[in-house]
């Protein structure tokens, strides 16, 4: 329907079906970019992002720089603690953003989330053509491969100050693995 007679032809083939559709636009959210592209080319595009942010995002550079730039000895314990759960609440948005069984093309995968939130995230998914949750998780990737340079550059620069969490900050940041065994991103 992109094409100058799409909508007509588009049209004709479904009343030979006997299926009438009305001329005039159809538009239930804005229009976007990623509107005009077929899932397929959103799917793609949102797999070379992820390439991208994987090879190219300069995690290690961005993280030196901002740990000089917002770090001084004395607040090093406090910036850790603060990484460390920042990464893990990231993790926990990657967790469930792959666990999304959205509708892409022609497959339609069994859901493994509650339908109150694989709702949404179909919403979405449909709004994107399948680019949204992908590319977020791409995007949330160059973030945690950043969280993870900035508490090595850290460690680096402060050695033995602590890992930045107490114990008891700790059993709060446990986690639970799919099998119910508690699994410690800390420890990662």
């Amino acid at each position: 329907a992109k094409s100058k007679n799409g909508g007509r032809l588009l049209r004709e083939k479904l009343e030979k079906i006997g299926l009438n559709l009305p001329a005039g636009r159809r538009k239930a959210a804005n229009v976007t970019l990623l509107t005009s592209l077929v899932e397929g080319e959103a799917i793609h595009l949102a797999r070379d992002f992820g390439y991208v942010c994987e090879t190219e995002f300069p995690a290690k550079q961005v993280a030196e720089y901002l740990s000089r730039q917002h770090c001084e000895p004395q607040d090093s314990y406090r910036r850790k603690e603060l990484l460390h759960a920042t990464k893990q609440i990231t993790k926990e948005l990657m967790d469930l953003l792959n666990q999304d069984r959205s509708p892409l093309c022609n497959t339609r995968p069994q859901h493994i989330l509650d339908p109150s939130i694989q709702r949404h995230l179909t919403h979405f998914s449909l709004i994107s053509h399948g680019f949204g949750s992908p590319a977020i998780v791409a995007a949330l990737t160059a973030i945690q491969k950043f969280l993870s340079e900035s508490l090595n550059h850290l460690e680096k620069m402060y050695p033995g100050n602590g890992s930045g969490v107490t114990s008891s900050q700790q059993s709060s940041l446990d986690v639970k693995n799919k099998d119910g065994s508690l699994m410690n991103d800390m420890k990662k």
